[in-house]
């Protein structure tokens, strides 16, 4: 069984496509130009994080103070541009966040176009999880460094976030290990978030790119692949785009974080509001459940897709499950931001419409295979002659 894991690992591993950088020929589709960006993205993100290490101070009595400094003091150049002055730490800073949100966009455009073009089947199957796998780090990157700024708005999202894993201490028989509440302790370092809580989201903020960046450096380095299959025009571009909305939308500091009045909606970074509003409308038990089933699913459709096709019509269920989940994304979003829910009468009619909307793409999934079956079989090729 071993040697089984080992082959299957082995030719998973000489088949591995973090960024795309086996599909050059492919780039006359733009979304094939995904991979590069996501690297380019990444780099941005973590060299001005790095450089804004300089002056942010990790504590829960300064940490607003710092950023508000780097924001407004760090660097003025007595310009305006667009009638903004131009301070450098906070065009860092913007770089900095609007680099983090470009990443998460082309992380969530890339796993949607490897999951309806089944690019995830084999050899696929160790891209996919990576990918996948990457995005939960890069969402855990995400509200780890959002609670760094200690503003209102940071601390409640993140106090939101670390309720989840304890919701699954209401599980049957798992719950008396306390598993959830060790999760939550983990990150929090106690009862509450504090002191310890910024420090230890301080440090996994950084880990995680300085892991992954090594891990990646070194597949780098042994396969002799490049990094950016892209000319310089486009990451010119990008870049461009990228400083011109940090000085026309600077990166907002809101209020320093206050643990005794709690905001209403609580909102957090885009990528995380539609499980808020998930959260909001289920019990503990599915609060926790949900995401992680939905994880679990995630990593795993590699080995529950059994299906022979790639393209999205060939797999009906998979497909439907795929328009489902982006559908629920975008609308929870929209929920939550306009504070919209009727927590009485809402989870009745999502439930229904989720079991209504799989059981019809299972109905299509059984009919379009037994199609299949019934056809009659392709006629063989004559050999070529020559």
């Amino acid at each position: 069984m071993w040697e089984t894991v080992r082959d299957w690992l082995r030719e998973r591993r000489e088949k591995l496509d973090l960024f795309d950088e086996t599909l050059v020929a492919r780039q006359g589709n733009p979304f094939y130009l995904l991979g590069p960006m996501l690297y380019y993205f990444w780099l941005i993100t973590v060299v001005t994080g790095v450089v804004l290490m300089l002056w942010y101070e990790p504590t829960t009595t300064g940490a607003y103070s710092s950023i508000e400094r780097i924001q407004n003091e760090i660097g003025r150049t007595g310009l305006t541009v667009f009638g903004r002055p131009v301070v450098l730490g906070g065009l860092i800073r913007g770089l900095h966040k609007y680099g983090a949100d470009a990443l998460i966009t082309v992380i969530f455009l890339r796993l949607y176009r490897m999951y309806f073009l089944g690019e995830y089947k084999k050899p696929g199957e160790l891209s996919w999880m990576l990918a996948f796998a990457g995005l939960i780090l890069a969402m855990i990157s995400g509200i780890t460094g959002y609670l760094l700024i200690w503003n209102q708005r940071a601390f409640w999202a993140a106090k939101v976030v670390l309720t989840v894993p304890v919701y699954f201490d209401e599980i049957p028989v798992l719950g008396q290990l306390k598993f959830g509440s060790m999760i939550a302790y983990l990150f929090l370092g106690g009862p509450a978030i504090g002191q310890a809580t910024i420090t230890r989201f301080y440090a996994i903020h950084f880990g995680i790119s300085l892991v992954l960046l090594v891990l990646v450096e070194v597949l780098f380095f042994r396969t002799r692949r490049k990094r950016i299959n892209m000319s310089l025009t486009p990451l010119a571009v990008f870049l461009v785009m990228l400083v011109v909305i940090s000085l026309l939308l600077p990166a907002e500091s809101g209020r320093r974080a206050d643990p005794t009045r709690t905001p209403l909606p609580i909102l957090s970074d885009w990528y995380f509001l539609a499980l808020y509003q998930y959260v909001k409308y289920t019990p503990p038990l599915w609060a926790g459940l949900g995401p992680g089933l939905l994880i679990g699913f995630g990593m795993l459709v590699p080995f529950l897709d059994r299906s022979r096709g790639r393209r999205p019509l060939e797999r009906p269920f998979f497909f439907v499950v795929g328009v489902l989940a982006l559908t629920y994304f975008l609308v929870f979003t929209a929920l939550i931001l306009f504070n919209i829910a009727v927590i009485e009468r809402d989870p009745f009619i999502i439930m229904l419409v989720t079991l209504a909307v799989l059981s019809l793409g299972l109905a299509w999934e059984i009919r379009y295979r037994r199609r299949r079956a019934a056809a009659p079989a392709a006629p063989a090729r004559a050999p070529a002659r020559g």
